[in-house]
């Protein structure tokens, strides 16, 4: 299941049947590389916050066998409407995809949503609708893509402002951590 990264309450979203459970985020730099038949992949998207100071990053690892993510994680930057100079950072986490063999590649994909926190300033609800997927060649290189649209409503569940990562999808590479 997706959940925004950091976050402490967990939010149980509608997903696709690939997933399956709501689990709390982990680091994958944090967990090593090739332990208990693990492959780690580290990379980051081709978005670069400037108030971040740096490119979104993108972490998973793939169980032995490579036919499941047990792990993914993406951080994101979504402009809003109403002010682009004001950006959301977020990140989702999701856990136990499943992978189809497709040549010499694995692939994933993803769609679901999550809450937000509420806006500190006002207030105001946040959600967000993701889509992402992945290529994962046996090299150990990963090529992929995510999306999301977070959709803001006041307190009555008017419509406030949406948000996006872009026209297109973000672009993402990974590569496999070796020990």
């Amino acid at each position: 299941m997706l959940k925004p990264r950091g976050r402490t309450i967990a939010v149980l979203i509608a997903l696709l049947a690939t997933t399956a459970a709501l689990a709390a985020p982990v680091q994958a730099s944090d967990t090593g590389a090739h332990s208990s038949g693990r492959t780690q992949f580290d990379g980051k998207t081709i978005q670069c916050p400037p108030i971040a100071g740096r490119c979104g990053q993108v972490g998973f690892i793939m169980a032995k066998g490579m036919r499941k993510v047990t792990q993914f994680e993406i951080e994101y930057e979504a402009t809003c409407q109403k002010d682009p100079s004001n950006p959301i950072l977020d990140g989702v986490a999701a856990t136990k995809l499943r992978t189809a063999r497709v040549g010499r590649s694995y692939v994933f994909t993803v769609s679901g949503g999550y809450d937000l926190d509420d806006d500190p300033v006002t207030g105001n609800k946040r959600h967000a609708d993701v889509k992402f997927g992945a290529r994962v060649g046996m090299n150990g290189h990963a090529t992929g893509t995510f999306e999301a649209t977070i959709k803001i409503t006041d307190a009555n569940g008017q419509w406030v402002d949406s948000c996006v990562t872009g026209q297109t999808p973000v672009r993402w590479t990974a590569k496999r951590v070796k020990n």
